[in-house]
């Protein structure tokens, strides 16, 4: 039988739709999704056969795509490639975004791009279906997913849930949350309503539809919530019961780690000093990313890069960290609570030989 991604499935690269950014939603696409087809990249179909080991000298090609359009999470990406530090290591790095957000695993397993930033929820679910990833870098060192409430709701912490609408973007992750944050609070989950409100996770609850939401990001819808004139109350996950774990990190392919160690040991020390400089500079971060993407509002972008930066050093140890205990319990409680189907060993997942100080 084949593994999942050598199931022939082609994207055109584009913008996704913005409301695919929630973790739930990608869960849900990850596992309705085929893979990329590996044969691919042996037969010149995609951007690694133009990379690493191409000979002539000249910089290696490698292309890193995103798991959304550029936001403030992307600030350290942008900064690296802003202040050269790509050339510095001798690297062309092409900048993309996928059609799919739940697909770039996939495209990452196949050989069609080198990098891609996904997600620890994702990663493990791609450990457990076979597809031979592993990620090689944490972007963001904690949850930025949340619990959100309006102000007046009377909902100011885990202990006022109980007996709430809470609308949820449509998969276990969000389901698991909530029971995680109600149990912990010494509530019975069971009365709680949990909606399926999907990609309208704002509209649900800036309607009344919905008393709170989970699967959406303390620092990007809180934000545009109140740049809408809606105050909001924030439960952030690690504190009210569900482990810590990595919102964003940085993949590659087992076989491209394999096969090009030194590529893949430079990007990510470029990696690693875009987001130091990042936390050093913040105005710099922000000119970075408004340059890579003129849509943004320059006010939402800061206030969310104020929010979010700070981020790129909170694991306890070097920027882009992974903490191996911190993915064993991360992986327990998604097992515990029906988000992956099995465990998965965390060495098949996650590396931190490529890290500067690795």
């Amino acid at each position: 039988m084949e593994p999942p991604y050598e199931q022939a499935i082609d994207r055109t690269i584009e913008a996704p739709p913005a409301p695919l950014r929630s973790p739930a939603v990608r869960c849900l696409l990850l596992l309705a999704l085929s893979g990329l087809c590996a044969t691919l990249a042996s037969c010149g179909g995609g951007p690694a056969a133009s990379s690493a080991g191409s000979g002539g000298g000249g910089p290696d090609a490698v292309t890193l795509t995103l798991d959304w359009y550029p936001n403030a999470d992307h600030a350290g990406v942008y900064v690296a490639q802003e202040r050269g530090f790509f050339e510095d290591e001798n690297l062309e790095v092409e900048i993309q975004q996928p059609s799919d957000p739940a697909a770039v695993l996939q495209l990452v397993a196949a050989g069609r791009s080198e990098f891609g930033i996904s997600y620890e929820n994702e990663v493990t679910n791609a450990a457990v279906r076979e597809i031979p990833v592993q990620s090689v870098m944490a972007i963001m060192q904690e949850p930025l997913n949340s619990i959100i409430a309006l102000e007046g709701s009377g909902i100011d912490g885990p202990e006022d849930l109980a007996g709430k609408r809470i609308g949820y973007a449509g998969q276990s992750f969000g389901t698991a949350v909530i029971d995680t944050v109600v149990e912990e609070a010494g509530a019975d989950p069971a009365s709680v309503e949990k909606i399926n409100v999907g990609y309208d996770l704002r509209p649900a609850l800036t309607s009344g539809r919905v008393d709170a939401i989970v699967d959406a990001y303390w620092n990007i819808e809180a934000v545009e919530l109140e740049r809408e004139g809606f105050e909001t109350n924030v439960i952030r996950l690690p504190e009210v019961g569900v482990p810590n774990y990595n919102e964003l990190l940085v993949a590659t392919s087992d076989d491209y780690a394999r096969e090009n160690p030194e590529v893949v040991r430079r990007f990510v020390s470029a990696l690693v000093r875009g987001h130091e400089a990042a936390l050093e500079d913040s105005e710099a971060a922000r000119d970075a990313l408004l340059a890579a993407n003129e849509e943004l509002d320059p006010e939402v972008a800061a206030r969310t890069l104020e929010l979010t930066v700070p981020i790129f050093g909170s694991g306890g140890g070097p920027v882009g960290y992974q903490d191996p205990e911190e993915w064993e319990a991360y992986i327990a409680w998604a097992v515990e609570n029906g988000v992956l189907e099995e465990k998965v060993d965390v060495g098949d997942a996650m590396t931190n030989e490529f890290l500067p100080e690795g």
